[in-house]
């Protein structure tokens, strides 16, 4: 009505007066006009920052949902959450998440939480301080999935054109890095590698490296500097020994010795002896560079128009349009 009424009075023609009075009319037409647009505009991005923000807080209360259920549902519940989010293309990457319930459930936590103060605080009194953080940190979260989701693309490739037995990302090898830091440790700190291979199901960093006696071109000095088991084993006897030939009482009183379980360590080294943890970390980078590809553009995507519309609201704030 506003906008019609100083239509009428821009475009009436008076006789009486002047072109200051015809161009005071114009400016308020304009004046009304561009307000019109921006509340437009304004409940538009509102609207989609309230249904792209329900969207995920539904996302983290499934994610908490499936991190309860790992935590406290029956013995096999990682297999059937596997086969009822049909993931069996990424399922080295779904085994290693399902072994941290805990940071699962937080992430679900951090999501609903904010997605729900942002859905409510979105149009309120508080929106224009926080429109001015929120909308620079989901574009700065778009842009670094973004470059992330390339680099591992590009490096997955490259991972399996070396039948997934080194690791590149942009051209730089990093599998040398890798190695000294898997002998560093073993050495240093023998217990988070047992639990490593435990986690990802493998066994000393390259294939068959942990068999004893060993094999082919291994020697025995690997087989101690990369097999976490077999280092402890020398330790407490001074030999490696085959998982056949040692005893339990050997193993429980090297247990109590180091004061973690050392037969369960050997049990997964032994179990997965012809899978290098080299080859399924490979393996683990290629299966969310390229499987995880497009979901990766769509999330990243669907960041970036949330950031988009808080932009403009932000614009709005600035010039105190809201």
């Amino acid at each position: 009505r506003e906008l019609w009424r100083a239509l009428r009075q821009a475009t009436s023609t008076d006789k009486g007066a002047g072109r200051g009075h015809f161009e005071r009319r114009k400016s308020n037409v304009l004046a009304v006009f561009t307000a019109m647009v921006c509340c437009i505009d304004r409940i538009f991005c509102e609207t989609i920052l309230k249904i792209g923000n329900a969207l995920a807080a539904l996302v983290g209360l499934f994610l908490i949902a499936c991190g309860l259920y790992l935590e406290f549902g029956p013995v096999d519940a990682s297999s059937k959450l596997l086969e009822f989010l049909k993931l069996q293309n990424i399922e080295q990457v779904y085994n290693v998440v399902a072994r941290f319930q805990i940071w699962v459930i937080v992430l679900g936590a951090v999501i609903f939480v904010l997605a729900l103060f942002t859905f409510f605080c979105t149009g309120s009194n508080l929106a224009k301080v926080y429109y001015c953080i929120y909308s620079p940190v989901l574009m700065l979260l778009s842009l670094l999935i973004f470059f992330a989701v390339g680099v591992l693309y590009v490096a997955a490739k490259s991972t399996e054109s070396n039948d997934y037995q080194k690791i590149s990302i942009l051209g730089y090898s990093l599998t040398d890095k890798f190695q000294a830091l898997w002998v560093k440790g073993v050495v240093q700190d023998t217990e988070t590698i047992c639990e490593l291979e435990e986690v990802v199901q493998c066994s000393g960093f390259y294939d068959a490296q942990c068999i004893v006696p060993p094999t082919g071109s291994v020697t025995q000095q690997e087989v101690i500097t990369h097999c976490p088991a077999q280092y402890q084993i020398f330790e407490g006897t001074g030999s490696i020994q085959s998982p056949s030939t040692i005893s339990n009482d050997t193993l429980q009183d090297i247990s109590k010795d180091v004061g973690w379980n050392v037969s369960k360590c050997l049990y997964y080294e032994t179990e997965n002896v012809n899978y290098g943890c080299l080859r399924t970390l490979a393996m683990i980078l290629y299966q969310v560079g390229t499987v995880l590809f497009i979901p990766g553009l769509v999330i990243a995507s669907y960041i970036l128009l949330l950031s988009l519309a808080s932009s403009y609201l932000t614009c709005c704030a600035l010039c105190g349009k809201i």
